[in-house]
């Protein structure tokens, strides 16, 4: 049959699907009206309001939890906030679920929910309030509503090395020790000083020089406050200073050795690079059974891996280093004087100057980059300062990566530090009675006798250790038996003695400002320069036979940058401060040039194995003029050996433009000394880069 055909007829008006009819047969759809849609965002909000809330008190709960894990994997102390965060978390769950159970009836919703939202908006708001107003709160109790007694004040003296961790600790200490009624029992101040200038101090009692001192030393100006409480690095530490005071003008007995008390032990380490040890250095073996030298000799000759190590002049570790280093019965020349020829050629292939702390160590080797390309002999808990991404001290808070990258070789013939906590008695103290107190009961918990705190938190073995967490542990030995090894006084002394034979001889550079500003009058009288001219002659006294001195003043009139006083000699006898009494004031500052042209003096004078050392001494007032930039300073130490120290004075500062832009090379160090200070910084860097048989 054909195809139907198609109706073709056209659509009638009533086909219309506008139209009334058409309207009419279709289905009509009812207008929302207003509580119609009221309705349906009630049952949404009501559908949707539990999830929501409870996933924000879990997403709350969470977040504080996890940064009380981080704190804690990192060994820092817990944050309130963390602690707030999962309470408040906590909170909103609990009262989200005893709504859930207890709400009735469909048509209660609206108005519950209104309510809960108010009710749990006043929660959060009451707790942040409370955080926020805690301390306000708290300081308007302690100030109108408590009657607490004064605390009693204890100036604590702790090493230069680790100031940091003890700084921390003792603060720890000052919040938490508190009475019944939550008042302060003590107010502890710490600071910090390098061994040699507590021996200086403690040789004169903690006492003013004399009038008749040649090089006055002022240990409340040059050092600290006489303090009260001393925690020692190790029981020589003690033994010496007992002496040093009983020989002293203090007529009485300031503390007795045997009534020290150990607060925790450290051990030394060689700490070599992660990728050396995983090619099989020392058998991948962390405890060494080779003297050390042959360790030094088989990481440089094997692995290509220099050592570095802080300055055993100033640093006790260095100079406990000796004794693993040199043998046993050390004497100048032989093993000993090899390894230091060895460790000096590692520093300056490095471009690390001589460092006087484990700590500086560590932060000059941290600026080089993640992965370290050197050895470093320095101490458990220094690298584990470092792995927990602490502080290393000032200039260093090493805030991108706290991993070292080294891993630790130990050994009983290393030794270790072994901390001693020191009361002074001094006889004209009307406090005391009370500080002993006090004393004790920061020495307590130094040692780890309370169980809030512990010296693993600061990467310190207690004296009761027998395994376990230490702060900081990244591949540690926590099994390695640290013992107690103190060195008798006369072995110290004699390793000091050794040392200065055995060490390389150092040809110094002494550049000093001769501008203007430093002809002005400091506060005793005598100008910056002349101070500088004192400081001068009195560093000379830590010249040896073999060391070499040359001296300049800049700027120079005409087109050089500099004046030469001595040209870079042996010892030039006695008349150094009248050489530079002799010479003219000139003006402006060529810094830069001064020191292109120190480094290149001391690079064409070097001769066999020898140290080299630029010392600049300026107040930096004067801007440098000359084309020379700073970049063209670091460019020429890059291409030398030698280490440029720079010393502001008067109101320069090292964070200064002038000093900043140099100090960027890990090469140079900077120090700042007030006017009166500057004899003394003299006397503590050429102690530094002299010491030994002067």
């Amino acid at each position: 049959m054909p195809a139907a055909e198609p109706d073709r007829t056209e659509p009638s008006e009533d086909a219309n699907p506008d139209s009334e009819d058409a309207q009419a047969a279709s289905p009509r759809k009812a207008p929302l009206d207003e509580p119609a849609i009221a309705r349906i965002v009630e049952e949404a909000l009501a559908s949707w309001t539990p999830p929501a809330v409870y996933f924000s008190g879990a997403a709350v709960t969470i977040g504080g939890a996890l940064g009380m894990l981080v704190q804690l994997l990192l060994g820092t102390a817990p944050r309130p906030w963390s602690s707030v965060l999962v309470a408040i978390g906590i909170g909103v769950i609990i009262l989200q679920l005893l709504w859930t159970r207890f709400q009735i009836g469909r048509g209660k919703r609206a108005t519950g929910f209104a309510g809960f939202t108010a009710l749990s908006f006043a929660i959060v708001c009451a707790l942040i309030l409370g955080f926020v107003l805690h301390p306000v709160l708290n300081r308007v109790y302690d100030r109108y509503f408590s009657h607490c007694a004064d605390p009693v004040e204890l100036t604590v003296l702790i090493p230069a090395d680790g100031a940091a961790w003890f700084q921390e600790s003792i603060a720890e200490f000052n919040r938490r020790n508190i009475d019944g009624h939550r008042c302060r029992k003590t107010n502890v101040t710490a600071f910090s000083a390098s061994w040699p200038d507590v021996e200086r101090a403690m040789a004169q009692g903690w006492k003013p020089a004399g009038a008749d001192d040649e090089e006055p030393f002022e240990p409340l100006r040059d050092v600290g406050p006489r303090p009260h409480f001393w925690i020692a690095e190790s029981q020589t530490q003690v033994d010496l200073a007992y002496g040093l005071l009983d020989d002293s003008a203090v007529n009485y007995q300031v503390f007795a050795p045997e009534d020290t008390a150990p607060i925790g032990r450290t051990p030394l380490v060689l700490a070599v690079p992660d990728s050396v040890f995983e090619r099989g250095f020392n058998d991948r073996s962390q405890a060494a059974d080779r003297p050390l030298h042959e360790l030094i000799t088989e990481l440089g000759d094997a692995y290509g891996t220099p050592v570095l190590r802080s300055d055993p002049a100033v640093s006790t570790t260095g100079l406990l280093f000796l004794r693993a280093l040199y043998g046993p019965d050390a004497e100048p020349g032989g093993i000993g004087a090899r390894m230091e020829n060895r460790l000096a050629d590692a520093a300056a292939a490095t471009g690390i100057a001589l460092s006087p702390s484990d700590t500086a160590v560590l932060c000059q080797l941290a600026k080089q980059g993640a992965n370290p390309a050197a050895a470093v002999l320095t101490t458990e808990a220094a690298l584990a300062r470092y792995n927990t991404g602490g502080s290393l001290g000032d200039e260093c808070a090493l805030t991108e990566s706290p991993r070292s990258g080294l891993a630790p070789i130990y050994g009983t013939e290393l030794g270790s530090l072994d901390y001693q906590a020191v009361e002074l008695g001094w006889s004209d103290d009307p406090w005391a009675s009370r500080r002993a107190g006090a004393a004790e009961d920061l020495r307590a918990w130094l040692a780890g006798e309370d169980d809030r705190w512990s010296p693993t938190d600061m990467g310190v073995r207690d004296v009761q250790y027998d395994g376990g967490v230490i702060a900081g542990d990244v591949a540690f030995d926590n099994d390695f038996p640290v013992e107690a090894d103190p060195i008798s006084a006369g072995e110290f002394r004699a390793l000091e003695e050794v040392y200065g034979h055995n060490r390389v001889p150092t040809d110094v550079l002494l550049a000093i400002d001769r501008s203007a500003t430093m002809d002005e009058s400091a506060g005793g009288g005598a100008s910056r320069f002349d101070l500088a001219a004192d400081g001068a002659a009195a560093a000379l006294d830590y010249l040896g036979a073999d060391d070499r001195v040359g001296l300049w003043t800049f700027p120079a009139d005409g087109s050089a940058s500099h004046t030469e006083v001595l040209g870079i000699g042996p010892d030039p006898g006695e008349d150094v401060a009248a050489r530079l009494d002799a010479t003219e004031v000139s003006h402006g500052v060529d810094l830069h040039q001064t020191v292109v042209d120190g480094i290149a003096a001391l690079e064409a004078a070097r001769e066999g194995e020898r140290v080299s050392a630029m010392v600049v001494l300026t107040d930096g007032a004067d801007a440098d003029t000359s084309a020379t930039t700073a970049a063209a300073v670091r460019d020429q130490l890059a291409d030398s050996r030698v280490a440029l120290y720079l010393i502001a004075v008067g109101d320069a500062s090292c964070r200064s433009a002038t000093f900043s832009a140099l100090a960027e090379d890990p090469r140079v160090t900077c120090f700042e000394a007030e006017q009166q200070q500057i004899t003394t910084t003299f006397d503590g860097l050429f102690n530094q880069l002299w010491s030994g048989d002067a």
